[in-house]
């Protein structure tokens, strides 16, 4: 199996957690919404992006370096699992940290 193929499979799985937690942080931003100033609007807005761009592209582009990741170089092949890598471990911070303070609250 090739490192992008790899890459694509951990996008594919992170997808789901993903997609659930920016569900929660709009469930928290409609839960707050005493105040609906513009900041809060835009947060809204944003938070709704990121839940469809969870849940829609992350399983789009890792099916497309599972089954098309064979093609490329290895050093491309490389950069693409790299640079994978590292949204993901940026992705499972954030859920970590999102974990964290809804347990505070």
């Amino acid at each position: 199996m090739t490192l992008s193929s790899t890459a694509g499979i951990f996008l594919a799985l992170f997808a789901l957690p993903g997609a659930v937690t920016a569900v929660f942080q709009i469930a928290f931003l409609l839960g707050r919404r005493k105040n609906s100033s513009a900041i809060v609007a835009l947060a809204m807005f944003w938070r709704i992006i990121t839940f469809f761009a969870r849940l829609s592209l992350l399983p789009l582009i890792g099916g497309i370096f599972f089954f098309q990741g064979w093609r490329l170089d290895p050093i491309l092949q490389l950069g693409v699992f790299l640079l994978s890598a590292g949204y993901l471990s940026e992705l499972f911070m954030s859920m970590l940290y999102e974990y964290g303070s809804w347990q505070k609250r």
